[in-house]
């Protein structure tokens, strides 16, 4: 079971870990540094490049764009990422208040 685990771990994206990360850890938009450091301390995804953050980031941002994207990018000036699916009900939450 342990093998099943390590295996599922190695083999995660980085789109896969911050999914997880926005579904599960938190009720409120993050930035890409703290969905890492929730990837690292509860060991989502197995690091092995020199820049994580940078591999992460870059991810986000195109995974942003697009009509068929996982997540969505706050308008603003700082970096703050949600899943599209929970931006969609605020909009119509927002719309209907």
């Amino acid at each position: 079971m342990k093998e099943m685990k390590q295996r599922r771990k190695k083999e995660r994206t980085w789109a896969e870990a911050a999914r997880l990360v926005l579904e599960n850890y938190s009720d409120a938009p993050m930035t890409p540094k703290q969905i890492l450091q929730v990837i690292e301390a509860e060991g989502l995804k197995e690091m092995s490049g020199t820049s994580p953050l940078a591999c992460l980031n870059a991810m986000l941002h195109s995974n942003s764009r697009g009509g068929d994207g996982l997540f969505y990018k706050l308008p603003g000036r700082i970096s703050l990422f949600t899943l599209k699916v929970n931006a969609e009900l605020c909009s119509q939450l927002r719309a209907q208040g």
